[in-house]
């Protein structure tokens, strides 16, 4: 696979092969490292990482940019010269700690960049240069097409990473661990790099092991590979997007679909196998049939099933067009603008999606509008491609044929998103989500991806709480009891259902990190406007206006800030309820709403409880439809046993390990 053209295995080879795993093995282990730090930061919002997809996207454009320009107008020497000396600099970042960095309460997707760049920004774009870098080096030393199945080793390098991230490092190692550890890898990848470049600039290879001139590539072919390479990361951060808002935005959910994509390069690039016309085909329209199976599941297909029936549909699709995308390949002599296309075309995709589309869309209609995209990407290939089929077909009716198929599978799409819109009262798309107001049978309801945020009756029952906050429910018992003023402190708006406890003389302050929850709240629902007691809202993380509050001297703390069913860990952390505790009064309380469909959160919270000598209750209702009262469960602690309020005796809690900021591991907690 890597043997020179005399057929023998080199040095020069494996070096270089060495150097392109490693430096792919560093790139997307950072990636997933450095989103843990940034995500306690801005509240667990799992826009989070959909900002730090598009700064490695447009890193890599850069690097890859670099590495055209450098193959192409400088000598062997200035080329060795330049990168070893870029690759020493990078040293200068470790360790990859983002430190002396608060937020300010702009705009979060440009701090989130702003950030990104200055802790790791020169580091990336090495390790980024490195693969097609190498190979133009690699090409023009009698390599020949081999260079591509470095590609394929690349890859391999980036999936290795992502999979030894939430299974051999989060789990056991803290974050600062985890940088350290990457930071001493790229001293190791600094040292390579200085080797193979240094061969680079005093050993240039000689004019006649120049690689032949790349064949002319016409713009129709051009455009595809902007195009394919385009389309594949939209469908990567748009179907990312749909498993952290509604299950959690957690490392492995992050670098499940980003290492499924990864793999497609893998397939794609390094078996001719795959490229066959009728497996494309039928690949794509496969992937069409499970997104819509995993889309529409919610609720009623398992997390194990519906986590798969996801990953599939990515992995065919990305299959479908990264085949595509080796099949229209160059000469190895233009790689380097092949990449860079790629490149150019992946940072375009991500910049839609994690920048245009929460602009132009009121919900998450990118999810169907990526397929669509596939699939004329994909046609596209085909009509250009002269061994295809389709290329100079005929008659024009069957060109007519394709285009009544994909214009009544787009209707059928487009029916599902006017019918989403129409059901909408009202919607707000955010940097933190979608929230949507429907109405139904006396019902106004707040809805956040697909989980219900508070309800409330239309008729004389206005004041009623409901859902998961009814007076039978944990915080219910503990709001609803007693006759003392009471400071009451609430991390998560929603409606502002809780507000229908209030009572003169009370007062009580919400915690809201969306803007745009609270207009809602006060636009379409009443419980804080006919809340008797005072009520106050703070716009931000609860943790970080906590931590920056003097104590408040809460008697009852509730902890309600989940966006859909996503967790924000940085929440449930010793540190965070040490903050929490300093805010308690005498005997105060806190009510943790611990219900998940996925995760069995009792554990962490219990930790939690241990750690700073309090006791606790557990209270579990079930639902009651007819009166709009959803399962709800909750842990209700406090150093006061006496202010505990009744509850059944349950099962013991499983223990284990509290969460810190350094440390959590979700797959402990999975129903």
């Amino acid at each position: 696979m890597y043997a020179a053209a005399n057929g023998r295995y080199t040095w020069a080879m494996f070096a270089h092969a060495a150097t392109i795993a490693l430096a792919a093995f560093l790139l997307f282990l950072l990636q997933p490292l450095i989103g843990r730090y940034i995500l306690p930061m801005y509240g667990g919002a799992p826009a989070v990482w959909t900002m730090a997809l598009l700064f490695f996207q447009a890193a890599l454009l850069a690097g890859y940019g670099y590495a055209h320009l450098l193959s192409r107008l400088a000598s062997p020497r200035v080329q060795g010269a330049v990168h070893g000396l870029l690759a020493l600099c990078g040293l200068a970042f470790l360790p990859v700690i983002p430190a002396g960095f608060t937020p300010e309460g702009g705009e979060p997707a440009l701090e989130i960049l702003w950030l990104l760049l200055r802790t790791v920004g020169l580091p990336f774009f090495v390790l980024a240069a490195t693969s097609p870098l190498l190979q133009s080096w690699l090409s023009g030393e009698r390599h020949g097409a081999r260079v591509y199945r470095l590609y394929a080793l690349s890859n391999i390098g980036s999936l290795l990473a992502l999979l030894a991230y939430p299974f051999a490092l989060e789990p056991w190692l803290g974050r600062d661990a985890q940088a350290w550890g990457w930071s001493a890898g790229y001293g190791s990848f600094a040292l390579t790099t200085l080797l193979t470049a240094l061969r680079r600039a005093l050993r240039p290879a000689p004019e006649s092991a120049a690689a032949e001139p790349a064949a002319p590539v016409g713009w129709p072919t051009r455009v595809l590979w902007f195009a394919l390479a385009a389309c594949g990361v939209w469908m990567l951060m748009a179907v990312t997007n749909e498993m952290t808002i509604n299950i959690a935005p957690t490392p492995f959910l992050w670098v499940l679909p980003l290492g499924l994509y990864l793999f497609s390069f893998v397939l794609a690039f390094g078996s001719e196998r795959l490229g066959t016309r009728r497996f494309t085909v039928g690949a794509l329209l496969a992937s069409f049939l499970l997104f819509t199976l995993a889309a529409t599941g919610a609720g009623e297909v398992a997390l194990l099933l519906r986590i798969l029936l996801f990953a599939a549909a990515l992995l065919l699709a990305c299959l479908a067009l990264h085949a595509e995308l080796y099949r229209l390949r160059p000469a190895p002599a233009g790689l380097t603008g092949f990449y860079l296309s790629i490149a150019a075309g992946g940072a375009l995709g991500g910049a839609f999606v994690g920048v245009l589309a929460p602009r132009l869309f009121p919900l998450y209609w990118e999810y169907e509008l990526g397929q669509l995209l596939c699939l004329l990407a994909l046609l596209g290939a085909l009509a250009v491609d002269k061994s295809s089929k389709l290329h100079g077909l005929k008659p024009r009716w069957a060109w007519v044929g394709i285009l009544l198929l994909v214009l009544a599978w787009v209707d059928a799409h487009a029916s599902a998103m006017r019918r989403e819109a129409r059901d909408s009262i009202d919607s707000r798309r955010s940097f933190f989500g979608v929230s949507r107001v429907v109405e139904a049978e006396g019902v106004r309801t707040l809805v956040h991806g697909t989980t219900n945020h508070g309800e409330q009756f239309l008729d004389e029952r206005k004041l009623q709480p409901i859902t998961y906050f009814s007076p039978g429910s944990g915080v219910g018992r503990v709001l609803a009891n007693g006759d003392a003023q009471r400071r009451v402190g609430v991390v998560g708006l929603g409606i502002g259902t809780l507000a229908a406890y209030g009572r003169e003389g009370d007062v009580y302050r919400f915690y809201e990190l969306d803007p745009e929850v609270e207009e809602l709240a006060r636009e379409h629902f009443t419980f804080l406007a006919e809340c008797k007691a005072k009520v106050q809202v703070a716009i931000g993380d609860g943790r970080l206006l906590l931590d920056a509050e003097l104590p408040q001297g809460f008697d009852v703390l509730v902890l309600d800030a989940f966006s859909s069913d996503a967790v924000p860990v940085h929440l449930l952390t010793l540190e965070a309820f040490a903050i929490y505790r300093r805010h308690l009064a005498p005997g105060g309380v806190i009510a943790v709403n611990i219900t998940n469909h996925h995760l069995e959160l009792a554990p962490v919270v219990a930790a939690a409880a241990r750690a700073n000598g309090w006791h606790w209750v557990h209270i579990e209702t079930s639902d009651d439809l007819p009166n709009r009262v959803l399962h709800a469960e909750w842990l209700i602690l406090s150093d006061s046993v006496r202010s505990l309020p009744p509850a059944p005796v349950d099962p013991p809690v499983r223990e284990l390990p509290a969460w810190t900021d350094d440390f959590s591991n979700l797959f402990r907690i999975l129903k």
